[in-house]
């Protein structure tokens, strides 16, 4: 998958703006990251085939035409394998797969790419990653351990919602910029930058397209 298919170049500018407002106000240092999916969920289609098989076989006796014996099990394999290629539509893998195993696949995809994309290694501790998972509609704001000491995962809530809400409108650029003026805002009344102070980018401000 391509970055382009989701955020043109002009959406991507946008994020990229974002960035820059929010770190002008404050020397916290934002790293804005989009994934396609964070997992696979390998048992989605097992399940959305076990299903469809299930539901043919229990509605067998209201078809108009009597099936044999010999032939249920064709209708069961196929109607198997339709449930098994349907499942891997993004609404019915979502529907499919528990609000946990998402919620735990995305968690640990934001960890990964904090750590991929050095947000760890601020000179003050103030990275922030705003991280979103197209597949799940989900998203996470994760602040380095100087932030998170002092904001914890609460001030981010906001932020998060407003990532999630683009998403969900098929506007994750929006979202994006939505979520990063929030952050932006945190992190001025948290760790405002002094008048004096110059702008110390560390960190690129372009929005990364993570696999």
């Amino acid at each position: 998958m391509k970055l382009d298919r989701f955020f043109s170049p002009e959406a991507r500018d946008r994020v990229k703006g974002a960035v820059r407002a929010a770190e002008e106000r404050s020397t916290g240092q934002i790293v804005p990251v989009v994934v396609e999916r964070s997992a696979r969920y390998e048992e989605v289609p097992w399940i959305g085939g076990v299903a469809a098989a299930a539901l043919a076989t229990a509605l067998v006796p209201l078809a108009p035409l009597s099936l044999t014996a010999a032939e249920l099990p064709f209708l069961q394999l196929a109607a198997g394998i339709a449930g098994a290629l349907l499942a891997r539509i993004p609404a019915v893998e979502r529907l499919l797969t528990s609000k946990r195993a998402q919620d735990w696949a995305v968690r640990e995809r934001a960890e990964q790419a904090f750590l991929e994309h050095g947000l760890y290694r601020t000179a003050r501790g103030t990275g922030v990653l705003v991280f979103a998972s197209l597949r799940e509609r989900r998203a996470v704001v994760m602040g380095d351990a100087g932030i998170h000491a002092k904001m914890g995962d609460e001030e981010w809530r906001r932020a998060v919602e407003a990532l999630v809400a683009g998403m969900r409108r098929d506007a994750p650029a929006d979202g994006f910029a939505e979520a990063i003026a929030v952050v932006g805002a945190r992190l001025e009344a948290h760790f405002p930058r002094g008048p004096d102070e110059p702008r110390a980018n560390e960190l690129p401000d372009d929005l990364r397209w993570d696999r």
